[in-house]
């Protein structure tokens, strides 16, 4: 036995099986009730909402039925389908389409049949609603069609309702995602060009939720769904497709508006956004997403946002997506996971020391801890490439603790051998917004046996503008300990002296790219001698780095520079390579 014919339109009403009909098993009252309905008018024992699939059908409601789905090639519905009026099937054993049929030889052992189909505005057939005997009948009444008709009219009408219902945003009344998703799969034609408009970054909207609650935060996109409106004007549907973002597609043959567009909406939020008397500065971005043929084939959602993303980050109001860009986030993502797993890999993850010295004698001070990654493929990752991703994560405090681990322990490896100097780990923002740290550093300086004092911290001034006085408590707590508190790369951030005064810092290391110029810059020369003497007023030791060469070495020791780091007196090290310099150096 075949099955029903194939329609000749099955793969366009394939493909509205797919938008329209819900593949979950949650009930719906509406077609629950509809089947009850009929069931009962007909006093039939067996009523079913039939969806016709590739090769099944399936129920959205049924009463009488224990089976939710029966292959296609056994449906009664299959041939429903074929065309827009009722089909019926008086006696099913004397009918050579379906005498063989195992839903007529076994269970539930139809006899008769009556199906209506479930046809969709443009003529393409779902599926059925129809009604089952176990005994034969005689052909409905014209008023029992036409009873049987309306009901399956009404199940059409819950269908698109509930599909729309999918489609919509209901905070805004927009289209949603889904229904973009829909749209860009229904149209699939070259020319296409997606626009995403993302007003507010997420961080940003979280923090208006905590200060002035969620239903502002609700009022205030509506404002934005508006403003967005208005300078779109007429003919641009509106999508919002995520809580901060909204999108509209432009047909082929428009890309030439998409400028004056882009920045007629830059332009409308130039303003605040006014919402219940609070003004609201936005931060725009606009992605750009050219879609080619195949577009559901396509990650062109995500590439639109991350082009979005990418025109707020830099500050251009709005860009088109570039492959390079991609590529570019494709890598930072493919690094934070792999940094994840280097974490617990054990072998990629290794520290290698750079020494400081004394300008007085010559003798190493102490040595900096200095994070290196070898990624099973990509190789040798730099520092000042995944430092930077780290810190936008929850991954640069469990880095951070894994260098203070490394370093303690190699430090008080090389105590035991009789080394003097100190070991300087770098702790980041993350690091001192708690007592986290500070109480995993004490934990572990007990552990093993090293004395706070041959342990040396270094953060820079970007930390300090994260939360200023947990920074200065967290740093008190580690000053108390007996261990030197050092500010790195002063200069390249807010350099306020006034945190120099109030923060328990013992150390001031004075950026290189200060000093690396010295020889013939005297505007750096003449600045790098005041920070000099500022720092020494506060009673803070002064540390250069970046000296690479002799001739700047000198000077920086004349100006009163108590140490120094840098090419010039060592590059960065191995642990075991460490020692053996230090001694040389001491002979």
């Amino acid at each position: 036995m075949a099955g029903a014919p194939i329609p000749i339109n099955e793969a366009q009403r394939l493909s509205q099986v797919s938008a329209l009909c819900r593949l979950d098993s949650t009930p719906d009252e509406v077609f629950e009730q509809i089947v009850a309905m009929t069931a009962a008018y007909f006093d039939a024992p067996i009523a079913l909402i039939s969806i016709i699939d590739e090769q099944r059908q399936w129920f959205t409601a049924r009463v009488g039925l224990t089976a939710r789905e029966t292959p296609r090639r056994d449906s009664f519905c299959a041939y429903a389908i074929l065309a827009s009026g009722p089909f019926e099937v008086l006696d099913a054993s004397k009918d050579p389409r379906f005498k063989d049929n195992p839903l007529v030889t076994g269970e539930p052992g139809i006899r008769f049949y009556a199906g209506m189909p479930l046809v969709t505005p443009d003529g393409l057939g779902l599926g059925s609603l129809c009604v089952i005997d176990t005994v034969p009948r005689e052909a409905l009444s014209d008023r029992d069609l036409s009873m049987l008709g309306h009901l399956a009219r009404l199940t059409m009408a819950r269908i698109l309702s509930l599909r729309s219902e999918q489609f919509i945003d209901r905070p805004t009344g927009l289209h949603n995602r889904a229904r973009l998703e829909n749209d860009v799969s229904l149209a699939d034609a070259p020319g296409m060009t997606l626009v995403v408009v993302d007003v507010i970054a997420p961080t940003r909207l979280n923090e208006i939720v905590k200060v002035l609650g969620y239903d502002f935060a609700q009022a205030l996109m509506q404002c934005v769904k508006q403003r967005v409106q208005a300078a779109l004007g007429e003919g641009n549907d509106l999508y919002r497709i995520s809580p901060t973002r909204f999108a509209f597609l432009l047909a082929p043959g428009r890309q030439a508006e998409l400028a004056a567009l882009n920045e007629r909406v830059i332009a409308a939020f130039e303003p605040p956004v006014l919402c219940d008397g609070i003004p609201v500065k936005t931060q725009i971005g606009i992605g750009v997403m050219p879609l080619q043929a195949g577009a559901q084939e396509q990650d062109w959602l995500r590439l639109a946002i991350s082009s979005a993303d990418d025109a707020r980050s830099r500050g251009i109001g709005w860009a088109t997506y570039a492959p390079r860009l991609d590529q570019a986030q494709q890598r930072a993502f493919r690094l934070l996971s792999g940094l994840s797993e280097a974490l617990l890999a054990g072998d990629q993850l290794r520290l290698v020391y750079q020494p400081r010295i004394s300008l007085a004698d010559g003798h190493c001070t102490s040595v900096e801890a200095l994070l290196r990654w070898t990624h099973p493929t990509l190789g040798p990752i730099g520092p000042a490439e995944f430092i930077p991703l780290a810190e936008k994560t929850a991954l640069i405090r469990e880095l951070s603790l894994w260098v203070a681990e490394q370093a303690i322990a190699q430090s008080a490896a090389w105590q035991r051998q009789g080394a003097a100097f100190k070991v300087a780990i770098n702790v980041s923002a993350a690091d001192l917004d708690g007592p986290t740290f500070a109480d995993r550093v004490t934990a572990l300086l007990a552990a093993y046996q090293l004395p706070p004092e041959a342990l040396e911290v270094e953060f820079t001034e970007s930390a300090l503008m994260r939360n200023p006085g947990e920074v200065s408590r967290q740093l008190q707590r580690l000053r108390t300990l007996g261990m030197d508190v050092a500010i790195d790369d002063f200069g390249t951030g807010y350099s306020n002296w006034t945190y120099l005064r109030d923060l328990p810092a013992t150390i001031l290391k004075l950026d290189q790219s200060f000093i690396r110029h010295l020889s013939d810059d005297e505007k750096d020369r003449r600045l790098v001698r005041t920070l000099i003497d500022l720092a020494k007023r506060l009673e803070l030791r002064v540390v250069a780095e970046g000296i690479e060469t002799q001739p700047v070495l000198e000077l920086v020791a004349e100006w009163g520079c108590e140490e120094g780091q840098g090419y010039h007196i060592a590059r960065p090290m191995e642990a075991d390579a460490l020692l053996g310099w230090v001694q040389a150096r001491s002979a």
